[in-house]
């Protein structure tokens, strides 16, 4: 059995719940407070990449055609078909409730995770992300000046989409300004293991987010909401995930979650957290477009979070109970 890292577990963890946070509270804009736990929320994509590359970035790399290939498809199966899973349930929710959404243009958009359903640009950026994880490290390791080049160009990018985002087709250039979490991950270990460097690199992080707040965004009178930044994400999307990152680091390390009930919370959200993804957003639209039950902010992320919880939890028993019936 692998050994699991604790500080891993810990932000992944934590990132789909608030990730849960954010879907529910778009529903409570109108009061301050669950617009502000929102806005803190948005490091959760950043925090996933960074998870997933400091996983993949952990083993010892071949460089060949055949190995990437072979990581590519293990990687595509893995987030291909639970999304297939949960969009055959989605279909039938559309086909029962809003039959008028399903297009052949819709569907196939969904099929191909190019368009349709909002969500689906989580799945296509960890493909392009899989893609990218091996030829960043085959750049780090045997072409750093070539790296450089790249990680100039992706900083370039995060700069001007300052001015140009959100974007229409952010589909097909996302992964540029993404990559430089690749990037970052690759180097993280070493930095963490200089304190001086760590800290330093969390205070240039912390004065990017404040200066591109305070000064540069109001310039170009964008918008300051971070749903308004990260399509695709610019540079005051990214430092923001990348403080928070150091942040929850340093504080898994200092054993802050360490609690066993909080730990084992956590690290049930961590080890199903891709499914769990999928499970929640259609508990959302069940309990949106299905019943019409009041809630508040709080209690409706409270209620979204415990029953997909509770799905998964029965899934886990289903399979445990045909893997018993199969021996």
């Amino acid at each position: 059995m692998k050994k699991r890292l604790f500080e891993i577990d810990d932000i992944r963890g934590i990132s789909i719940i608030v990730m849960i946070l954010i879907h529910t509270n778009v529903y409570f804009l109108q009061y301050p407070l669950s617009y502000a736990t929102l806005e803190i929320s948005q490091f959760a994509v950043v925090a996933f990449i960074f998870c997933s590359a400091y996983l993949f970035f952990q083993k010892k790399q071949e460089y060949s055609w055949k190995t990437f290939f072979l990581h590519l498809w293990k990687r595509v199966k893995r987030l291909i078909v639970p999304y297939y899973f949960f969009f055959a349930v989605y279909y039938l929710f559309l086909l029962l409730k809003e039959p008028h959404k399903l297009t052949s243009s819709y569907v196939l958009q969904n099929i191909f995770v190019v368009g349709g359903l909002d969500f689906n640009w989580l799945v296509l950026l960890f493909i392009q992300m899989a893609i990218l994880m091996p030829f960043i490290a085959y750049l780090a390791e045997k072409r750093k000046k070539l790296l450089a080049v790249y990680f100039a160009v992706a900083v370039v990018s995060s700069l001007l989409f300052l001015k140009y985002t959100p974007l229409s087709y952010y589909r097909s250039i996302m992964w540029l300004p993404w990559s430089l979490v690749l990037i970052y991950t690759y180097y993280f270990d070493k930095m963490w293991n200089n304190k001086k460097i760590f800290f330093w690199m969390t205070f240039l992080f912390a004065g990017l987010f404040v200066g591109t707040q305070q000064l540069i965004l109001p310039i170009f009178h964008h918008s300051l909401y971070m749903y308004d930044n990260k399509y695709p994400p610019n540079l005051y999307h990214l430092a923001y995930g990348f403080l928070s990152i150091n942040i929850l680091f340093f504080l898994s390390k200092r054993g802050v979650f360490s609690h066993k009930i909080i730990r084992s919370v956590i690290h049930f959200f961590s080890l199903y957290s891709y499914q769990i993804f999928f499970i929640h957003i259609l508990v959302i639209y069940a309990v949106t477009v299905f019943f019409h039950i009041r809630f508040t902010w709080v209690t409706f992320f409270l209620s979204v979070t415990a029953i997909s919880a509770l799905i998964q939890l029965l899934f886990n028993g289903i399979k445990r109970a045909i893997t018993v019936s199969q021996h």
